[in-house]
């Protein structure tokens, strides 16, 4: 059930720190929300609530930083959705629009989805937009989301939101610890550090998650984190020893990216993964399931080697992995490491959650 360790005073304090980065934003654009709420509704019409979203609500809005909303209208709004562009007092508005029914149906199936176990909740995320009218995108955005009448209307939803975001930041930490130990042990460089630099930003992403902390876009997950440093949230709980881990490894993937590196990065970032999952995985344990993609045929070629066919091809000199693999310090990666790494990268054998 979704338990996300929650600010304290949540979310009560944390909408009133939300209303306060919207207010300071606007005012450094010479705005406020009283003019923008009269301004959207005579260029896109009335709505129960017009929300500002994504960076001024999380107050890590910039200048070039767009206004962007998300118009919850009192009646159906049909078809595809496409973001309405306005250009006004200097300023670039977005908005999209939904219905209340559409809002409430896709808030009942985020609930179902953070009830799962976790195999269900990341299933459920990455299935998540060809179910739904309201994309992944803009749900996060709507529960986040503060009103121009200074309400957080969904914000009751967060533990719901970060459980099923935490769970697919830990899976694609996961896959990118994997894809590093292959990449290593395959002979490459350069494509391990940068295995190594998605799995530091979505394990930073998978601890502010469980901290209650959402932000969909992954350019801001490091700034996200040394802010939520910065601010104490950490102190006192476990994800405060995260700090020194995560510093450490980017120290490493520094030192890797500039031929540094006194040794493979995989162990340390095995090592790190661990202690996240401890801390936020639920008594689980970091693992994938292979599974051969259901389109692929295996083709004899010359002996001793095969030739993938699906929506590529690609050769293999042994057999693909099947089945459950533990992705932890101690358990080598399954099969021969470029094979893997290939088939992985090709789409020809899938890497789930287990």
């Amino acid at each position: 059930m979704p338990n996300p360790t929650l600010p304290p005073g949540a979310p009560e304090q944390l909408a009133a720190a939300r209303l306060r980065n919207v207010d300071t934003f606007l005012a450094g654009r010479g705005l406020d929300r009283g003019g923008l709420d009269a301004l959207m509704r005579a260029k896109t019409g009335e709505a129960r609530h017009l929300l500002l979203t994504s960076s001024p609500v999380h107050g890590i809005a910039n200048s070039t930083s767009d206004i962007d909303f998300i118009r919850v209208e009192d009646h159906a709004v049909e078809g595809a959705r496409m973001a309405t562009q306005l250009f006004e007092q200097g300023q670039h508005l977005e908005a999209v629009s939904y219905g209340p029914d559409e809002v409430a149906a896709a808030l009942a199936d985020l609930s179902a989805a953070a009830a799962l176990d976790p195999v269900g909740v990341t299933e459920a995320h990455r299935g998540w937009d060809k179910g739904h009218e309201l994309r992944r995108k803009y749900l996060e955005r709507l529960v986040n989301g503060v009103a121009l009448d200074g309400t957080s209307p969904y914000l009751e939803h967060l533990p719901a939101l970060a459980r099923v975001w935490k769970w697919s930041s830990l899976h694609t930490a996961v896959r990118h610890v994997f894809h590093l130990r292959l990449a290593e042990a395959a002979g490459e460089t350069r494509g391990s550090a940068g295995y190594a630099f998605g799995a530091l930003l979505h394990l930073a992403d998978a601890a502010l998650s469980h901290a209650g902390d959402v932000y969909s876009n992954r350019k801001w997950y490091l700034l996200r984190w040394q802010r939520f440093l910065d601010s104490g949230a950490a102190d006192g709980t476990p994800l405060a020893q995260l700090a020194e881990r995560f510093t450490a490894l980017d120290r490493l993937l520094g030192a890797a990216l500039r031929g540094e590196a006194a040794g493979p990065l995989a162990p340390e970032f095995g090592a790190v993964l661990e202690e996240v999952f401890a801390i936020a995985g639920e008594g689980h344990a970091p693992a994938l399931r292979l599974e051969p993609a259901a389109d692929v045929t295996r083709l004899p070629f010359l002996p001793g080697a095969a030739m993938l066919v699906g929506r590529t091809a690609q050769f293999l000199t042994g057999e693909l992995p099947k089945g459950p693999v533990a992705v932890t310090r101690d358990t080598a990666p399954p099969g021969g490491a470029a094979d893997v790494l290939s088939a992985s990268r090709s789409g020809a054998l899938r890497l789930l959650p287990a």
